[in-house]
Parts: C-alpha cells; sequence; structure tokens
C-alpha cells in the first residue's frame, strides 16, 4: 500500500519499533569465533524499464512503505524485452535468475587466528587465554584446547574425537557439545550435529549459540520451520548479535515470505550497523520484491562498510541496470573488476549493459 509523505513516516517508525525483539533472558555466555564469510553468486536482470514512482512516496525516503511494498492493486506483468534482429538472446535477458545467498561459515578468513568473543564464525576457543592469570584448564578443558588445534590444522576426525573424550571427561561440558555440533556439521553429519547440540541444550538451555547452531543445522536438513523457531530461540537470548536476525531472515526465504525477511534483515542491521552480510541480504531481497531503488541503498551500505568486497558492487550494479540506469550499472561493474577481475558475472553483466547502453 501506499502512505502518504508525513503520515507514512510515522507508521513505519512505529512498524519498525514492533518488531524489535525484547527478552528478559540473559545474555549468552561468550564464546571465540572467528568471521563468518558468505559466497554469494548473482546474475543480472534485464527485465524492463524502472517502475514510476508511487504517489505519495517522497523522493528522499526509499523506504517510507518498507513494511508493506505492495500496491493495492495488482502490478500488470512487465513485458519481456524481444531479441532484435541480429542480437542474441542474452543481450536482452539475464542467464540466471537472481538468487538469495546463505552465509557459509564454515570457512575464516586466511591466516586469521581465533579472536575474543562474540566473533562470526565456526571454531571457537574452549577456555581462557594462556594469559589469564588463576585459571588451569580441566582434562575437558584440555582435550577441546587440543581439538582446536587440530580442528585449525584442518584434521576435523581427530578434532572430533578429541570432543568425544572431553565430553566423557566432562559430560556437563556445554561448550565441547557446542565445538562437536559444529565440527560434525563440517564435516556433513547434519543429524550428528543437531544430536551434539540438542544434548548441549539439555544441559543449559539458555546457551543462545546453541541455538544458532542447531538451527544452521537443521537449515542445511531443509527443515526450514523447525530451524526458524531456533533462530528465533537465539535472538531472544543474545538480543545484541546481529546473526539470529540473520539466519531467520534467510530462513524466512526459503519459506517464501520475502516482506518477513526483510525485517529480519533490518533487526539484524539495527543490531550491528556494519553488519555487511545483513545489509546484502536484504538489498537481494528487495530486489526479489521489485524494488531495485532500496536495493541500491543497501548496497551503497555494504560497499561503504566493506569497498573491498566485490559483491556490494556488482549487486549495485544490478539494481542500477534494473532501473534502466545503465552507465551507473557500468561503472559499478567495473569497479566489481577492479577488486576482483576473474569475477565472470561481472564480467558478464558489463557486457551486456554496454550492450543496452549503446541502444
Amino acid at each position: 500500500m501506499t502512505t502518504s509523505s508525513c503520515s507514512g513516516r510515522s507508521d513505519v517508525r512505529a512498524n519498525r519499533r514492533s518488531v524489535v525483539r525484547c527478552s528478559a533472558r540473559r545474555h549468552a555466555r561468550p564464546l571465540t569465533l572467528s568471521c563468518l564469510v558468505a559466497c554469494i553468486v548473482v546474475a543480472a536482470s534485464w527485465s524492463g524499464p524502472l517502475h514510476a514512482q508511487p504517489p505519495g512516496v517522497p523522493e528522499d525516503d526509499p523506504f517510507a512503505d518498507e513494511l508493506n511494498p505492495v500496491p493495492k492493486q495488482p502490478t500488470p506483468p512487465r513485458p519481456t524485452a524481444q531479441p532484435k534482429p541480429g542480437t542474441t538472446d542474452t543481450e536482452t535477458k539475464p542467464t540466471t535468475r537472481p538468487t538469495l545467498p546463505v552465509p557459509f561459515p564454515d570457512s575464516t578468513v586466511p591466516g586469521e587466528p581465533a579472536e575474543k568473543p562474540k566473533q562470526r564464525g565456526d571454531r571457537v576457543r574452549m577456555a581462557p587465554g594462556d594469559g589469564e592469570e588463576g585459571w588451569e584448564p580441566s582434562p575437558a578443558e584440555k582435550l577441546t584446547l587440543e581439538a582446536e588445534k587440530l580442528d585449525k590444522a584442518g584434521d576435523l576426525a581427530a578434532a572430533r574425537d578429541k570432543l568425544r573424550e572431553a565430553i566423557k571427561a566432562d559430560p556437563q561440558y556445554t561448550l565441547a557439545y557446542l565445538a562437536l555440533g559444529v565440527t560434525l556439521r563440517r564435516m556433513g553429519d547434519l543429524e550428528g550435529s543437531v544430536d551434539a547440540l540438542s544434548k548441549g541444550l539439555a544441559i543449559d538451555a539458555q546457551d543462545p549459540e546453541l541455538f544458532l547452531r542447531r538451527g544452521i543445522a537443521w537449515f542445511h536438513l531443509g527443515l526450514h520451520g523447525i530451524a526458524l523457531e531456533d533462530f528465533e530461540d537465539a535472538a531472544g537470548i543474545a538480543y545484541d548479535d546481529p546473526r539470529p536476525e540473520l539466519w531467520r531472515g534467510l530462513t524466512l526465504i526459503e519459506l517464501g515470505r520475502p516482506l518477513e525477511a526483510i525485517n529480519a534483515y533490518a533487526a539484524s542491521i539495527r543490531r550491528d550497523r556494519t553488519f555487511t552480510l545483513a545489509y546484502l541480504n536484504r538489498g537481494l531481497a528487495y530486489l526479489s520484491s521489485d524494488q531495485p531503488r532500496k536495493a541500491e541503498f543497501d548496497f551503497d551500505q555494504a560497499i561503504r562498510h566493506d569497498p573491498s568486497d566485490v559483491r556490494g558492487w556488482f549487486n549495485r550494479g544490478v539494481a542500477q541496470a534494473r532501473q534502466g540506469r545503465y552507465g551507473a550499472a557500468i561503472a559499478s561493474y567495473s569497479e566489481a573488476l577492479k577488486r576482483d577481475p576473474r569475477h565472470e558475472p561481472s564480467r558478464r553483466n558489463l557486457e551486456a549493459a554496454r550492450g543496452r547502453a549503446g541502444r
């Protein structure tokens, strides 16, 4: 529905406040995690000219109708561009449809050591650092530290076995269950991962990291409805962590609920204004909802926080091309290729954009 330029903004602000989740439950126990890395490959779509700006939506506020971007009357189908004589089909329509990315938290930045609590990745430091005074590791903690070294060396099977020894040494040591669940998922044993994380939750049902990691395992098993519940619990406990809301958005996309996914990504951004993955995913959700102007804004934010990431520039070019701004798209694809000269999607789209701009 469209909104007026004044009341629409106040309504949206009220609606945005209403989606903030509040929880009286305690903060998560800190863990040491490495950086989350996503693999995103998206192709451009040249499906027609830019839609007219909806009446009553001010030009300086592309998010005035954010919570309900679908107009009251159905939008008629956009005509498919027909190839001109002597041209190929790929010059007028995309080779593949845009797809939404899924974070792939199974790798870390090359050379990056395990970091301090609340970092975003798979490896976790199971005990305080060597410099902490007065700390003597228990047998279970010693075994998990050995497992961490094996994990860093790439020997996941040996790390798994050490973690199972740690659980035998201390069946109440929840961090060993967490590490085991992550290791099993990385080895492809999703059911085993769910089982290990569930055992950890039976000991501590207020650990958000256990909920988050089990939700990721459910997600990869294709059980998105169950995964959504785990992400909800994780978000409610660790309400300053942006990752549960990000995964909640990804799950809602899989469930065919893109407008709710947009709000979940917005909640993730509110928790961390520099979380590039949330901007990238929300921008792609806007593209899938035929809102390229809003998508471009999010890709701009992703570029602002990480200008070296080719994904922000590439997706920005897609959003600009969707608006018929082929000159701007050419510039964005060129910037993407500066960062990664081997990025084939940017090269393909650059050629297509030049062809459209020359007509």
